[in-house]
């Protein structure tokens, strides 16, 4: 006889959240999945069944009692013809006590997808975090969205055992030339679409034997960032456009802040702590959930100033719409402040809608994320700032990542060394 449990995977208290169940038998079987059946988490007792307070949660423990019975006797009856006990078995198990119509396969690799999507807002993380974050979920959509379109460009649905090394040739060919894409978005897809099989493997799904070797990739390209004193010609430069002054303020800030955009122009004065005689920016990074303590450097302070205490207003109540805005008029800023050094670069092409490598005035190559990217390279290259005091502002997660991020190979300690010993 199985042991069939229920059980709910999110610490998360104000969502109605799956009830997955479990079937275990030694160490032969060990599948599980969603009953589609939801619960308020806060009904949920510590013996994995409902808390039975009202009518709502009492026939629920009476559906649940009659589900496990339900893949009880399909278990015990499957076992003895010998059939394969697998999700496939599961899934089809409570479908049939539900009397419920098959409309998609559940092993097709856009239906996981698209399971994998709803329960984002489940996800747990490391840093006890509840969800994802509104970017991570709009990428998972996009690429689950991408998959519908590459199974109808060669008219056959994948199914997750599909996602194969050749699987990842074909697919990676119709992103870069069907829909234009950059060889790192590219890659990056392909983690995301490798994150999704692996959610599904967890889960008790078959995936393909070379899930393993299906990989993304990395192609290195030009890091783009300001120097101080190119800095200092955007600060100092008389812009006659509001907008342009604007723009500029919050490039400054950004370049000694060292935050995303959306953070950057989240920024407010109630985020301004003093602590211990030193004034701060404290805030919660959207992305990571991380908590930052950025102190305020003198020229972030002498914007302040100007704004009376304040910073510069936004281009727009949305933060989607005021990130385009501050993105179009950075480059026109860095143009009037004579930032025109010829660098090498990616640019976008209108003709061939993609990201062509090529020689340009460093004006056209800037984008918002040009602050983030500043803050780490120019700091971190006058080697009196410690890399774990950086990271402490910018939230990398590992100084290998830290030091990606700006393209530099770790200084050698030992000659680290030998510099403060030939200065003492």
């Amino acid at each position: 006889m199985a042991t069939i449990k229920f059980a709910l995977h999110t610490k998360s208290k104000n969502k109605q959240a799956p009830i997955y169940v479990r079937v275990i038998d030694g160490k032969k079987v060990d599948v599980r999945r969603k009953t589609n059946l939801f619960i308020d988490p806060a009904k949920w007792s510590v013996k994995n069944m409902p808390i039975q307070k009202d009518a709502e949660t009492r026939q629920l423990a009476i559906d649940l009692d009659e589900l496990k019975a339900s893949i009880q006797k399909s278990f015990q009856h499957e076992s003895k013809l010998g059939s394969v006990i697998d999700g496939n078995w599961l899934v089809n198990a409570i479908n049939k006590h539900f009397n419920r119509t098959k409309t998609d396969d559940a092993n097709l690799l856009v239906t996981y997808g698209k399971e994998y999507l709803k329960n984002l807002e489940y996800k747990q993380y490391d840093n006890g975090r509840i969800g994802a974050s509104k970017s991570s979920s709009a990428k998972y959509k996009a690429v689950v969205k991408k998959l519908d379109l590459y199974d109808e460009y060669v008219g056959k649905k994948h199914a997750l055992t599909d996602v194969d090394i050749s699987y990842g040739k074909g697919i990676t060919a119709f992103m870069k030339t069907e829909q234009k894409l950059s060889d790192n978005t590219v890659g990056r897809f392909l983690r995301f679409v490798k994150t999704i099989c692996l959610d599904a493997k967890k889960n008790g799904y078959d995936v393909s034997d070379q899930l393993d070797f299906f990989k993304g990739f990395t192609v290195k390209t030009p890091k783009i960032y300001l120097t101080f004193e190119e800095i200092e010609k955007v600060h100092s430069y008389s812009f006659k456009e509001e907008k342009y002054r604007t723009t500029a303020s919050w490039l400054v800030i950004g370049c000694y802040t060292g935050q995303r955009v959306s953070d950057l122009l989240r920024m407010n004065a109630s985020m301004i702590k003093q602590i211990q005689g030193h004034r701060f920016i404290i805030l919660v990074q959207q992305k990571t959930g991380k908590k930052v303590q950025i102190p305020i450097h003198p020229k972030v302070q002498n914007i302040l100033d100007t704004y009376l205490g304040n910073f510069p207003p936004v281009f727009a109540n949305n933060l989607d719409s005021a990130k385009a805005l501050f993105n179009r008029y950075l480059k026109k800023v860095c143009e009037k402040a004579g930032l025109d050094e010829v660098v090498n670069g990616n640019k976008f092409d209108k003709d061939s809608k993609r990201y062509l490598n090529g020689n340009h005035s460093k004006h056209e190559l800037v984008s918002s994320h040009i602050c983030r990217r500043s803050f780490c390279t120019n700091f971190y290259s006058t080697q009196l700032y410690p890399t774990p005091l950086l990271m402490n502002i910018t939230a990398h997660s590992s100084e290998a990542q830290f030091l990606d991020y700006i393209g530099k190979k770790p200084i050698d300690y030992s000659l680290q060394l030998a510099r403060i010993w030939n200065n003492t």
